[in-house]
């Protein structure tokens, strides 16, 4: 960790940023926002409320932490010489948002370690606008207010209530959710909310008992990935189909998701090439 950077104040400013965004949000449903499409995909929309709450992260930052890096979904990767990264989703849940659903979220992580690989998430803030709910991650715990948060570590496979989400390109897209198809019958329900952020909240407190995506990008875990780990949940990623599953929640579940969405059988591999032709 860089210099001068306590735990205590990456926490206080990953909450401020996220309060920052949130703001921008709000501000931008009252005045009207705009909408376009990546590409043309229905399946990944980007709003002016995206891109005004990016921005008031990344002022934030730059006034208070100039020397650190920033990976930001709209705006990408800013390099820095502390050792610390900044990994920014400033509106997850963006076809929710832009269909006026409540399901959406700020995410803000900080990494300390990144001039030597990935990094560990050491401070995090998950914000959802149109609730105010707000879990917190610093170097005791996570956290919602005053209360910690857990996983619902005893869930069992069988009866497990599971988030997923699947890449937006049409190719990926298939694949996941033929993987999905296989995976649905094993457990209680599979359920997709729209936003990786708050189902990723949603297994930190108990409410779901894993969740599972794939090829998810940096901003879309990074966050939430470090609140379920502190409340007890383990992460696991593997290799599927051409395809990266990450999975993360209560310890059972994982171990299950792993061994059901795990290295593809020939049976599986003829039914997609199939498909395919």
């Amino acid at each position: 960790m860089s210099v001068g950077a306590a735990p205590g104040d990456l926490r206080h400013l990953s909450l401020r940023a996220a309060r920052a965004g949130a703001d921008a949000i709000r501000q931008a449903r009252h005045r009207g926002f705009r909408t376009v499409h990546k590409g043309g995909a229905a399946q990944d929309p980007v709003t002016t409320a995206d891109h005004a709450s990016e921005r008031a992260i990344l002022d934030l930052l730059a006034r208070d932490r100039p020397q650190d890096a920033v990976l930001a979904e709209e705006s990408g990767l800013s390099a820095g010489c502390s050792g610390l990264r900044w990994i920014v989703d400033p509106l997850d849940g963006t076809l929710n948002f832009s269909h006026g659903a409540s399901r959406y979220a700020v995410s803000i992580a900080v990494a300390a370690g990144c001039d030597a690989g990935e990094g560990r998430v050491v401070a995090a803030t998950i914000l959802q606008p149109a609730s105010g709910a707000c879990l917190v991650l610093d170097a005791e715990g996570a956290h919602d207010g005053d209360a910690r948060v857990a996983v619902n570590r005893d869930a069992v496979p069988g009866h497990a209530l599971v988030a997923f989400a699947v890449p937006n390109a049409p190719g990926p897209r298939r694949r996941a959710y033929q993987a999905l198809v296989g995976l649905a019958p094993r457990v209680a329900d599979l359920r997709n909310s729209g936003s990786t952020v708050c189902d990723l909240a949603a297994v930190a407190t108990g409410e779901l008992d894993a969740f599972v995506s794939f090829d998810p990008a940096a901003w879309d875990v990074a966050a939430g990935t470090a609140l379920v780990e502190a409340g007890g949940g383990v992460t696991r990623r593997w290799r599927r189909d051409g395809q990266t599953v990450f999975a993360t929640g209560a310890p059972a579940v994982v171990a299950a998701l792993e061994d059901w969405l795990g290295a593809e059988r020939a049976d599986e591999k003829e039914g997609n090439d199939d498909d395919q032709r």
